[in-house]
């Protein structure tokens, strides 16, 4: 539960972060990036009790401009390209 409530506290500090960023802000290990993701959808049901709310920008691909629903990716299923911006993070 400390990484949920970091990454709160981080994206109140900071808006607009991806799960590598938040992994870097927070000393983690970039394998522990799937943590994290579960720990943004731990951290909506907080916010939301809370009265807020975790917005994500869809990663799109940054050669045809798809956007995506899920938050990872790994390529694009229009033109096959792997150059994935990834989904940002805030809180409203």
């Amino acid at each position: 539960m400390a990484l949920v409530e970091d990454v709160i506290s981080l994206l109140e500090k900071q808006e607009g972060l991806t799960a590598r960023e938040i992994c870097t802000a927070l000393n983690l290990e970039p394998s522990r990036e799937k943590e994290v993701y579960s720990a943004l959808i731990k951290a909506s049901r907080i916010l939301k009790r809370k009265g807020k709310r975790l917005v994500m920008q869809p990663p799109r691909c940054r050669k045809c401009g798809v956007e995506f629903d899920r938050p990872n990716p790994t390529k694009c299923p229009r033109c096959k390209s792997q150059w994935i911006e990834d989904a940002r993070f805030f809180i409203d």
